[in-house]
């Protein structure tokens, strides 16, 4: 399933209510320095509208709305933002290595798990 195309440049989807995302969020739009990609939390009332998801399914990864209408989540969605970032590049090409991006969704489904909103209430992060 694809969002409605059109959007004018990526909208990265994260969980406004998680430490962990909320910190790298804060790295992203230091890199962001020509605000190229628009943040959304999925808190927003508009994020299931735009990503064409269910709340439900946002909750598990950050997701990001490509202006193709592409939704990507967790790993997939990173890979694709940094072609939007100044020398997003290098961390392209990494993931772009073979078996780098399977590699990279597995280390983003265990921090998901440990990290995120249930790991920031017993981390106290």
């Amino acid at each position: 399933m694809t969002a409605e195309p059109g959007i004018d440049r990526p909208i990265l989807i994260y969980d406004g209510s998680c430490g962990f995302c909320r910190r790298w969020v804060s790295r992203l739009k230091r890199w962001d320095r020509a605000d190229r990609i628009r943040l959304l939390t999925l808190q927003d009332d508009a994020a299931p509208h735009v990503s064409a998801r269910a709340r439900t399914e946002l909750e598990l990864a950050a997701h990001v709305v490509l202006p193709s209408g592409e939704v990507l989540a967790g790993a997939a969605a990173f890979h694709a933002l940094c072609r939007y970032l100044p020398g997003g590049w290098l961390p392209r090409g990494i993931l772009s290595l073979p078996g780098a991006l399977a590699m990279a969704e597995r280390t983003y489904r265990w921090i998901a798990r440990r990290w995120g909103p249930v790991g920031d209430r017993e981390h106290g992060g």
